[in-house]
């Protein structure tokens, strides 16, 4: 799932952008998720979190570079695509770490190249989108300890934070790899990754919290593992 916001003040951008990203959508078979922006004050208010900006030059109330120094203030995180007649914005436009410029009228290709390369670089393959009450999120799998599922909700645990999803463990369970992660249990999905040790009924991670082995799961579970121990050695072997 991509996450994106336009900000522009014409209707005729927004529409042609849409048009693109439908597109864009259908062609490379991820979902997208649009929201709009009439003004740089309105994106600056919003709290959702976004993987891609599509930012117009100009605008009447607040042009795109100062609408973009204020949001470079809290958000390192989302790259800005900049949409222009005027080439000469260029050179301002990168000053505020933008990803790419593309003059209007739009190409398709040269967005379309945009947003490959925006998915490379991000490592697109190696995250996990999810909603909450409270906004998007785009989660690096490496940084997932565990999840435990508790009926129609999950809670995912990472190094730094968790978030209850309203999701159940199965859901969440097939968007992951096999070869990075296992059903410990009937309420864990665990990663291996981050596995200090275990015995026969106990899982204990690389930040202290543990988790039940199964009996139901118990071979499985240690036949990942030493899978990915092997996988491991073999990959770090000098």
């Amino acid at each position: 799932m991509l996450k994106v916001a336009i900000c522009d003040d014409e209707k005729v951008f927004h529409k042609e952008i849409i048009s693109l990203l439908h597109r864009f959508q259908k062609e490379r078979k991820i979902e997208i998720i649009m929201d709009h922006y009439e003004d740089g004050n309105t994106l600056l208010q919003s709290e959702q979190e976004y993987d891609v900006i599509f930012m117009d030059y100009q605008m009447e109330e607040m042009d795109g570079i100062e609408t973009a120094r204020k949001l470079r203030e809290t958000n390192s995180d989302s790259i800005i695509i900049f949409i222009s007649a005027y080439p000469s914005a260029a050179l301002d436009a990168f000053e505020v770490r933008t990803f790419r410029f593309i003059q209007k009228p739009v190409d398709d290709t040269k967005l379309f190249k945009a947003l490959d390369d925006y998915m490379k670089s991000a490592d697109y393959d190696n995250l996990l989108f999810v909603n909450t009450h409270d906004g998007n999120y785009k989660i690096k799998m490496s940084e997932i300890i565990y999840l435990e599922g508790d009926g129609k909700y999950t809670t995912i645990r990472t190094k730094n934070k968790s978030l209850r999803v309203h999701l159940n463990l199965k859901q969440l369970e097939i968007r992951l790899p096999d070869s990075k992660f296992t059903r410990s249990s009937k309420s864990f999905v665990v990663g291996y990754e981050h596995i200090s040790n275990h015995d026969n009924s106990e899982i204990v991670f690389d930040n202290g919290e543990k988790a039940n082995i199964g009996a139901h799961y118990a071979t499985k579970f240690k036949t990942g593992f030493q899978d990915y121990i092997i996988r491991y050695n073999e990959e770090h072997r000098i």
